[in-house]
């Protein structure tokens, strides 16, 4: 089994972004787990009307999805949870990963 060489020290889990409880109140603002998930983690979602954008989906979407979670581990993120499953939007996770990689996103400092 190849090991995964990460590329940054500092190892960022997705699943502590999932919301804790559900809150039930109609009347209040929900938004997804992925929304959630993804803000958290980036303050953004990928818009994917921008074509670049929309491409690496294509591609993110088409892949292994294996190799796409060993990616981005080795980036620094991991996307499982605690059981071992990939956390919603983990699909959307590689996508920002990916623009933020390849200039297409720029980090704020």
């Amino acid at each position: 089994m190849k090991k995964n060489k990460m590329l940054t020290e500092t190892l960022v889990r997705a699943a502590d972004f999932l919301p804790k409880e559900n809150n039930s109140d109609p009347d209040s603002f929900q938004m997804t787990v992925s929304d959630t998930l993804l803000l958290g983690l980036f303050g953004d979602t990928p818009d994917y009307s921008n074509p670049k954008i929309e491409e690496l989906w294509q591609k993110v979407l088409n892949g292994n999805d294996e190799e796409t979670i060993a990616w981005c581990l080795e980036k620094g993120v991991d996307l499982l949870d605690t059981d071992g499953k990939p956390v919603p939007a983990f699909r959307d996770i590689a996508v920002m990963l990916k623009a933020i990689d390849s200039g297409i996103l720029k980090l704020d400092k």
